[in-house]
């Protein structure tokens, strides 16, 4: 069942007959590299910053965060599934804004937490109706691509769903030799990489 603000719910409903005016909110929580502290960092397709009040798709509470302007900012499409599939969702952002230097160079955005809210606006007046989360995952690959000269570049984040991939993630120290002897000397796994391929016969003595 959809949980919508009454505002967005009538704006929903009218849509057919009126039309929609939406913006994409995007939150990336990327780590500092020098410290390990979480940073957070938005950036929304609006004109100018925004500042707002809007529910955590991790918490639940509502905070207030800050939105750069960023109209390039381009969300892929996102795909809602009741499948254990490993869902991706790609954020295309240009490279030379400083947001996206600070993410990607000045911060860590490996495995960083990214929220997509979608804001809507009153198709007539333009005033701020409410808020919906689309989009809760992690930073799977950030690449960036150089253009030639003349073109603009940019950064596009793959994220993945986090709550998907972890349960399809391998704990190496449940299999690695080196990952268990850091357990007090264990050498469980000593001979992990091979045992499969022993040959131990039946009934008789092994030479």
């Amino acid at each position: 069942m959809l949980n919508a603000p009454a505002a967005v719910a009538v704006a929903l409903e009218a849509a057919p007959q009126k039309g929609l005016s939406e913006r994409r909110l995007v939150y990336v929580t990327v780590t500092d590299r020098a410290t390990g502290d979480p940073v957070p960092i938005g950036a929304w397709t609006g004109d100018e910053d925004l500042t707002m009040q809007i529910i955590s798709a991790t918490t639940g509470l509502e905070e207030t965060r800050t939105y750069y302007a960023m109209p390039a900012l381009k969300v892929g499409e996102i795909t809602c599934t009741t499948d254990m599939t490993v869902q991706s969702a790609s954020i295309e952002m240009p490279q030379i804004a400083d947001v996206v230097q600070a993410l990607i160079r000045t911060h860590d955005a490996r495995l960083a937490r990214v929220e997509v809210h979608t804001l809507y606006l009153d198709v007539d007046t333009g005033q701020q109706l409410g808020t919906l989360v689309d989009w809760v995952g992690e930073v799977d690959k950030a690449p960036i691509r150089t253009p030639p000269v003349g073109e603009e570049g940019a950064a596009t984040f793959r994220t993945v769903s986090d709550l998907m991939s972890m349960l399809t993630r391998i704990n190496p120290r449940k299999s690695s030799y080196e990952g268990q002897k850091l357990r007090q000397g264990d050498e469980w796994g000593k001979y992990a990489s091979t045992a499969g391929n022993w040959k131990l016969p039946w009934g008789q003595k092994n030479t």
